[in-house]
């Protein structure tokens, strides 16, 4: 008697509850842009972008313009650096 008792109420309870809806993920693209720079000091300047146009272009130009240099890494590459920056639309 108990297991009919608990075979009904677990179809009842089964039948009522839904399945949780599942939202698509969505993933934001990221582009990695080469981005040639000026060693100045601590600082990069004169920076284009090689391989890209744009928004991402622009972007990419501005992240490399805040990036400071260590003195070392500076005095040790004097002249133009190629970086690598990735860009989140």
């Amino acid at each position: 008697m108990f297991l009919i008792v608990l075979a009904a109420t677990t179809a009842l309870s089964g039948s009522h509850a839904s399945a949780p809806q599942k939202t698509p993920v969505v993933e934001a693209v990221s582009q990695a842009v080469l981005v040639d720079c000026q060693v100045s000091g601590a600082n990069l300047t004169d920076c284009k972008a090689v391989d890209a146009d744009g928004v991402e272009a622009a972007a990419a130009v501005q992240m490399a313009s805040q990036v400071e240099v260590p003195e070392a890494f500076a005095l040790a590459n004097p002249g133009r650096i190629l970086i690598k920056m990735t860009v989140n639309p």
